[in-house]
């Protein structure tokens, strides 16, 4: 019995005690996080499984972790020996389905509520209630799990770049408060508040955010810390601003003391536990957080600031890629683990550099085709003999965050992976010259880009998209491109979302290709067309050549060699001046004009 199936083996006897027939643990944290504090990574402690998303039920008999498509190939191996089944979520198959299904009448489930959204709790007592079926709060990891790390809360800080007014960040949502007749607005979502407040923090790897609570009324605003974590300096310049500051902990004992209010809240981005005290002795107006909004439109300064930092994310992209093509030439073994610490050695030369803003994925061959790859020191493989290698990487710079995905040929690419290639990057292509009404619900995209593979059979469970924070998240909403995610009101195209793009062919046992640029929504310059409303594109922000030497150019119109070109003149015209020796010929060989 390997390790992982001991502490299924212990949470059971866990349930028993306590007469529970269901638990789920969940991928989460009281801000309903996507990447977590270790202290909150009950499900990968527990099953082994180390993809950022997935839900595990547990039940006397049977244990199955749900998973998206971006996680099977990783999920299946992670998962051998722990006796968990893995449930390869889709349209089709997801927990809630496979629970009414599944457990009996009467029986009862339980999960830790200060992890789970409100919103979840909700569909949960909706769906099991013709059963009967009890959805109580429990907490079963906290027992189990004996030497967890503890809840880090490192140094808050102002952050340098903001180009936006705190005081004005609060009159914005307050004006949306008083429209819809809101007393109270409660914000537990981290990028929410870090972006409302003008602060950055570092208690999540890759995110530059704190742990915190937010409530705001038309007379106060509080900011809930822990108060060892801000200087009190950095509190009195806050106070200044309208903003008080309270411990972290005490935020469940304010909310107890509010009453007969009307509170705006996201049941998304909000917990069970938070949402059950504030509508015990109020009204809930559930709504998007308009911060959400307001800070995915980023502004002209903003928007600067970002090209600023592609332009030197790109010289680092360079460098690394001519001393990658030295390494192999010279015969030097290098790794997969090797590619994430020359990434972020050649980033860190920027005086502007944080972090890298999520783990890089660096794939050879096999490893390629699981879009979310990740290589351990348990598990890895060297860069050698031929194929294929998918790199990618970002960074977390104080005047922007970056996320690039590219592919490498070693030795000689087949003629099936050239094919592929040019496939993904006419998909990219596609979609990167689109032009589209303002307002359009951004999912909608996604078929312009998946269009040309679907036309060859082809697919890829994954979005084509989402949004990226301005030094923030790497991964924002409420924009997303994605033929999997629902066309809601909130994912309208605005001008200023900064978004990815990235299409991508995966084959299972030899290589995967994905192709990813971060672009911004702009106005169409010069519209041809008055008559039917406002149009947007897309100005691509992303400096990095595509490898012409994975293009197959007969499969090339001549607008997609038009767009390919002009954007290799963009990106030397960008960075050769900043470059020097084996770099600056690494660019030029990569835009060069094709014909």
């Amino acid at each position: 019995m390997n390790i992982y199936a001991k502490r299924i083996h212990s949470l059971r006897y866990l349930m028993m005690q306590s007469n529970i027939h269901v638990y789920m643990v969940l991928t989460s944290d009281p801000h309903l996080s996507e990447y977590l504090p270790k202290f909150y990574q009950s499900r990968q402690w527990l099953s082994g499984f180390s993809g950022s998303s997935g839900i595990l039920v547990v039940t006397q008999g049977y244990a199955g972790l749900w998973t998206d498509g971006r996680y099977w190939i990783q999920a299946d191996k992670e998962l051998q020996g722990s006796t968990i089944d893995l449930q390869r979520q889709d349209s089709a198959n997801n927990v809630i389905k496979w629970l009414c299904e599944n457990i009996d009448q009467n029986q009862t489930l339980a999960t830790d509520f200060k992890v789970l959204s409100l919103s979840m709790q909700l569909d949960l007592k909706k769906a099991l209630k013709d059963k009967n079926i009890s959805v109580l709060h429990k907490d079963l990891i906290t027992t189990l799990w004996i030497d967890r790390e503890p809840l880090c809360h490192n140094k808050i800080y102002e952050h340098i770049h903001c180009v936006r007014d705190r005081q004005e960040n609060l009159v914005q949502l307050r004006e949306k408060m008083r429209r819809i007749n809101a007393d109270y607005h409660i914000l537990a979502s981290l990028d929410d508040i870090a972006w409302l407040c003008n602060l950055r923090g570092s208690d999540i790897t890759y995110n530059p955010v704190f742990m915190c609570f937010f409530l705001l009324s038309m007379q106060k605003a509080i900011l809930f810390v822990k108060l060892d974590s801000i200087s009190i300096e950095l509190q009195a310049k806050l106070k200044k601003d309208g903003i008080d500051t309270m411990d972290y902990e005490d935020v469940d004992s304010v909310l107890n003391d509010i009453s007969n209010c009307s509170i705006l809240l996201d049941s998304n981005k909000i917990s069970a536990h938070l949402g059950n005290i504030i509508e015990q002795n109020n009204h809930i107006i559930d709504d998007n957080n308009p911060s959400q909004l307001l800070k995915a439109c980023k502004n002209d300064l903003e928007i600067e600031n970002i090209k600023d930092a592609m332009r030197h994310d790109g010289i680092a992209l360079c460098n690394f890629f001519a001393w990658l093509e030295d390494s192999l030439e010279n015969n030097e073994r290098v790794s997969e683990l090797d590619i994430a610490k020359m990434l972020s050695y050649f980033r860190a030369k920027n005086p502007l550099y944080i972090s890298d803003s999520f783990a890089t994925i660096a794939g050879f061959n096999a490893n390629g085709a699981q879009p979310h790859y990740s290589a351990s020191s348990d598990s890895f493989a060297y860069i050698e003999s031929h194929g294929l290698l998918l790199i990618d990487s970002g960074g977390q710079y104080s005047n922007g965050t970056t996320d690039i995905t590219r592919v490498v040929p070693i030795g000689k690419p087949s003629v099936e992976q050239v094919k592929d290639y040019t496939l993904v990057l006419k998909a990219h292509i596609a979609l990167a010259s689109a032009s589209f009404p303002i307002d359009i619900p951004m999912p909608f995209l996604d078929s312009i880009c998946r269009a040309i593979l679907w036309n060859n059979q082809i697919n890829y469970f994954h979005g084509t998209g989402h949004g990226v924070g301005y030094f923030l998240n790497v991964h924002e909403g409420p924009q997303v491109i994605s033929c999997y995610a629902n066309a809601l009101p909130k994912t309208q195209a605005k001008i200023g979302m900064l978004s990815s793009i990235e299409p991508g062919i995966y084959r299972t046992g030899k290589w995967g290709i994905r192709l990813e640029n971060l672009v911004v929504n702009t106005r169409v310059s010069n519209p041809k067309e008055n008559e039917f409303g406002e149009f947007l594109c897309f100005d691509v922000l992303t400096l990095c050549p595509f490898e012409t030497s994975c293009i197959d150019t007969s499969l090339l119109n001549q607008d997609e060699k038009k767009w390919l070109n002009d954007y290799h003149k963009k990106v030397r015209q960008n960075l050769e001046s900043s470059l020097q020796g084996r770099a600056r010929e690494w660019l030029l060989q990569r835009t060069n004009e094709i014909l």
